[in-house]
């Protein structure tokens, strides 16, 4: 059955024109209308700018994006209702959602990761090989001497010549694990890092020296950054590598299912829009965007 639209006016704005009233109760109808009023019908439900108003103060989001989310979200729960899903649960709102969500997972039955053929993962594998690079890493781990002068950057090679000298480099980490030892006024941090790429968020002068060194093992020099002066050693280099269309397989699959349910998605909704279902009260909504307080109007 084709839903069909039609425009209303809440009965309040009516009654307004018609009734006789004092000056105070007029403005107070006047004022409640402006909130309560519609800005778009979808079917046979109106979308009210104070249903707008409240998601948008609630997730940040500008007006008009709020308002289209709502409309999409209305013609996907009468979809849903015209092909039959219904639930029981109390509250309007969450039944809508329950209806939608068990008329897509129907509608998405054969867009399931198992469903991708081996021609969509090579095609895709092709398009993302790039992508599924993943650069030389390297592992390190430091002691920080905190600070800026002199006194710093000579405790921080000092470190670095015991690091240097030790027969196993844990000794002197162990040394610094709690910070200074005593007799040392100077701050000190000894840290272990991840795994990191030369576009990782560290500072330049220290991914430089640290993918400069040839080999594993202690740095031949302290290195300064805004923090102080750092004693390094690189633990581990990890060569880039290239993952197998097997390695991404089942991630392949499942955003590419999750690709073609969006699409069906978005179709569906285009659908549903190209027949004339949604019907805008352009005062209403030019009220709407015209109230201070609510979010920048998106992008």
């Amino acid at each position: 059955m084709r839903i069909i639209i039609t425009i209303i006016m809440l009965e309040a704005v009516t009654l307004i024109g018609c009734e006789t009233e004092p000056d105070h109760d007029l403005a107070s109808q006047a004022a409640s209308s402006d909130v309560a009023r519609p800005v778009a019908r979808v079917g046979g439900r109106s979308i009210g700018a104070a249903e707008v108003e409240a998601l948008a103060a609630a997730e940040a989001i500008g007006p008009e994006a709020v308002l289209q989310r709502l409309i999409d979200e209305e013609l996907l729960a009468q979809e849903a209702q015209r092909l039959g899903f219904t639930v029981e649960r109390e509250g309007e709102r969450t039944i809508d959602r329950l209806m939608v969500r068990s008329m897509l997972h129907d509608m998405e039955k054969e867009n399931t990761p198992e469903s991708i053929s081996e021609t969509e993962l090579r095609e895709d594998y092709a398009l993302h090989r790039d992508e599924l690079r993943i650069p030389e890493r390297r592992r390190t781990r430091h002691i920080l001497v905190k600070g800026k002068g002199d006194e710093a950057e000579a405790l921080a090679a000092s470190i670095l010549r015991e690091v240097q000298r030790a027969k196993d480099p844990d000794t002197v980490f162990e040394r610094y694990a709690d910070g200074a030892p005593e007799g040392i006024e100077l701050e000190v941090l000894a840290e272990e890092l991840p795994p990191v790429t030369k576009d990782a968020g560290l500072e330049k002068s220290y991914k430089d020296e640290v993918f400069a060194a040839k080999s594993e093992g202690p740095l031949k020099n302290s290195v300064e950054t805004s923090y102080g002066w750092h004693a390094i050693v690189v633990d581990e280099i990890l060569p880039a590598e290239q993952l197998s269309m097997a390695d991404v397989e089942e991630a392949s699959r499942f955003r590419i299912s999750q690709g073609k349910r969006t699409e069906m998605l978005v179709k569906t909704v285009q659908a549903l829009k190209a027949e004339g279902l949604i019907r805008y009260d352009e005062e209403g909504v030019e009220r709407l965007l015209a109230r201070s307080g609510l979010p920048e109007r998106a992008d």
